[in-house]
């Protein structure tokens, strides 16, 4: 946050850095939520209910790197108009 103020970020960048940021918290509620269906559904141990719960931790990953991506673009379209 301290580095969109040093480069003077415009609006759109802080927009894509908080639709980032919301996409990965998003995804982290709705693994959250699926890992609370799974056990309640599943409690013994099943390999589909592993899977279900690994396929859901991959989408908070793909998430998180997509935010820092963004980031990382935003940040460097700041710098280089600047």
């Amino acid at each position: 946050m301290l580095a969109g103020i040093l480069v003077r970020l415009p609006l759109v960048g802080w927009a894509v850095v908080a639709l980032a940021v919301g996409l990965v918290l998003v995804a982290e509620l709705l693994n959250t939520a699926l890992e609370a269906v799974v056990d309640v559904v599943s409690p013994e141990q099943h390999r589909l209910a592993k899977l279900a719960k690994d396929c859901a931790a991959a989408a908070v990953l793909v998430a998180a790197l997509a935010a820092a991506a963004a980031g990382l673009l935003v940040g460097a379209w700041a710098i280089a108009r600047s």
